[in-house]
């Protein structure tokens, strides 16, 4: 993308509960682009931004538009996954634009990549985007204006990443929130994954609800498929006294799975989000000494 270039704003889950986008809307357009606000943007049914055909109308209309060359939705929550199926994906792999977001926009993002073999990107929503801190908003900005993945992963200062699982690993990384990934299991937008760098990050799950969910990733195969794991944030996931913590249920899969498997992605419900684009060849390098992302696309 360049300066001058259109950014829509869709509303795929919840609404924005009274949250103010301005400042992010201020943001994009100090930075030199123009935004196109849909409709549901400011719209409310229940907990969802519009009605499931209303919102999926604006996902189609954005990537049917040439004139819009990324999409960042509004929110995450929940809801997502319920337009799935009211997608138009034969234009959207006509149409292909980046999509940002992260949480329950992981249902899109895996959507889009398994029926368009689409490119997304995490990074802030519009209800974060505005009170973004430098790495944020500088990863997001710069993330925008890339045609060609190369390179280590920037990191945050005094952010580092640790090998859980020894060994190099090369695919397109994938995933996004774990709860919203498994949820897609036994569904027609279920997250293959075979060869592909597995990113998974959660928020406020106890830590047997994330074994639970990693077990049924390991389960249902999608473990044993993968080229490698990086596990970003997993914030507010606590365990009762005696129980294993979440660090220990991550340790526990990503040995379980035998392949190369990193933590500290900056990925996921804490302030400092790297633009990780989905879809991208990525590799992973890591041993004893630390642990890296580098970007190998083309």
């Amino acid at each position: 993308m360049k300066r001058g270039d259109c950014i829509g704003v869709a509303a795929p889950a919840t609404h924005d509960e009274g949250q103010d986008i301005s400042s992010a809307v201020s943001r994009l357009k100090d930075a030199g682009y123009r935004v196109k606000l849909m409709p549901t943007v400011k719209g409310q049914y229940g907990f969802f931004a519009g009605t499931d055909e209303a919102r999926a109308r604006d996902l189609n209309a954005l990537f049917a538009d040439d004139d819009v060359k990324a999409i960042v939705c509004l929110n995450g929550g929940y809801g997502s996954a319920r337009v799935l199926d009211k997608l138009d994906y034969k234009l959207i792999a006509a149409h292909p634009k980046l999509v940002v977001g992260f949480s329950d926009v992981t249902a899109l993002q895996i959507a889009l990549w398994e029926k368009c073999r689409l490119v997304t990107a995490n990074g802030p929503l519009m209800v974060t985007l505005g009170g973004s801190d430098d790495y944020t908003a500088g990863q997001f900005f710069r993330g925008l204006q890339t045609e060609n993945w190369q390179g280590n992963l920037a990191l945050p200062a005094g952010r580092r990443l640790e090998a859980v699982v020894p060994g190099t690993a090369t695919g397109p990384l994938v995933g996004g929130n774990l709860t919203v990934l498994t949820s897609l299991v036994g569904t027609p937008y279920a997250l293959d994954g075979t060869g592909c760098i597995l990113v998974l990050e959660d928020t406020g799950e106890d830590a047997y609800r994330i074994d639970r969910m990693l077990n049924q990733l390991w389960q249902s195969g999608l473990l044993k498929r993968v080229a490698a794991i990086a596990y970003g944030d997993f914030t507010d996931c606590p365990h009762d006294p005696g129980d294993f913590t979440t660090d220990q249920v991550l340790d526990y899969y990503a040995h379980l799975a035998g392949k190369p498997a990193i933590k500290g992605l900056p990925v996921g419900h804490t302030k400092d989000k790297a633009f990780v684009p989905y879809g991208v060849e990525g590799r992973i390098d890591a041993d004893r000494e630390g642990a890296s992302l580098t970007f190998v696309d083309g």
